[in-house]
């Protein structure tokens, strides 16, 4: 089993955020991303930011994305008047910008235009539709998005260079905007969506990479409404626990690796919600991956680190090492990168997978009954 570390939705293709097709501001103008934002604090009384490192990178963030959001528009205009062969090549960078800022509804009407009318490059086209489908999700349109995939899928069949253009994608963008599609999915809560996009994309010839991952992700959808797989052992603590005894309860199964930082960034909000409704159901356990199959390391090598890390975030709830056979825990949900999560419901179904901290606590109030 491979295991790889995504660092947000994007996995590790980061760069600035970026905005392309927003009009232009007026001075003072705020963004409907700005709008979506939390303010910055303010000290009573002064009429200002209040001096925290949490205001100084929101105040950064808001000038990046002006900054960003001129030079697109302007790259935007040029693609327009431009000949045919350099249009395709400014777009493509348009799309690559949108793809690695994880900023797709705002390329979404530059990707319209190119799919509509088509570039000589294949590989502009190629970008085109993905940006297309993946910003049609970010409207809420969740059908039209599965037929955007269709006729992409089908159009690249037909056209004779459509291996030159997948062969131009690198592995990572395809994961990256295969992951940002199933992070929209799975948040809408569109699984028999997400399950139908998935079916079709694991299909086309991929690298073995992106299909391990397609598959995967593949996996852990089609968990959904299913009982979940067994989880029975001793956690850390010398106390057995076993999954098939929380029936009743609402359990978060939490995977994750002390060398992974949006493990450790996950916590303070994992255990936010986990107080908040731990009296009224909600149970956590932890599923560690530090001693997986492939690092060679035996447990007694990495289980310092571990007790380190739950030491250090003072992690009260059962944690397990996951092990091999019937123990792989990973393996029977799906898991081959992290940080992931499941949520289990009262019945011992799953009901929800990969829950961010934007969509946790609404999910779990609503299955407790609040």
């Amino acid at each position: 089993m491979r295991w790889a570390c995504f660092a947000g939705k994007m996995g590790m293709l980061l760069v600035p955020i970026v905005y392309l097709t927003l009009p232009p501001m007026a001075p003072g103008q705020d963004t409907d991303q700005d709008k979506a934002r939390p303010s910055a604090p303010k000290v009573a009384g002064s009429g200002r930011a209040e001096e925290t490192a949490q205001a100084i990178d929101d105040e950064y963030n808001r000038r990046l994305l002006h900054l960003e959001q001129r030079r697109l528009q302007h790259l935007g205009r040029l693609a327009a008047r431009q000949q045919p062969a350099l249009a395709a090549a400014t777009y493509e960078r348009l799309f690559r910008l949108a793809i690695a800022g994880d900023v797709f509804r705002d390329a979404g009407a530059a990707a319209d235009k190119v799919v509509e009318q088509g570039t000589p490059s294949p590989t502009t086209d190629a970008l085109a539709h993905l940006v297309k489908i993946v910003a049609e999700v970010d409207r809420g349109a969740f059908e039209q998005s599965l037929q955007s995939l269709r006729r992409a899928i089908a159009e690249s069949t037909q056209e004779r260079q459509a291996t030159a253009a997948r062969a131009a994608l690198a592995p990572g963008e395809v994961i990256g905007i295969c992951e940002a599609y199933y992070q929209r999915l799975v948040e809408g809560n569109q699984f028999a969506i997400a399950r139908e996009a998935f079916r079709l994309v694991l299909e086309q010839p991929y690298s073995p990479a992106v299909k391990d991952f397609l598959a995967s992700r593949l996996k852990r959808i089609e968990l959904v409404g299913k009982p979940a797989p067994p989880i029975q052992g001793t956690d850390l603590d010398g106390k057995v626990f076993n999954l098939a005894e929380e029936k009743g309860k609402v359990v978060l199964v939490v995977f994750w690796a002390s060398w992974n930082l949006p493990s450790a960034a996950q916590i303070s909000w994992l255990e936010q919600v986990r107080d908040a409704y731990h009296k009224r159901g909600l149970r956590v356990v932890g599923i560690n991956l530090d001693a997986h199959d492939e690092s060679g390391q035996k447990l007694e090598t990495v289980l310092p680190n571990i007790r380190r890390f739950l030491l250090d975030y003072n992690i009260t709830w059962p944690t397990l090492v996951n092990g091999s056979g019937d123990r792989d825990f990973a393996k029977a949900y799906g898991i081959s990168d992290i940080p992931a999560n499941v949520l289990i419901g009262r019945d011992g179904s799953v009901v929800q997978i990969d829950l961010s901290r934007r969509n946790l606590e609404p999910v779990v109030s609503r299955l407790l009954g609040q």
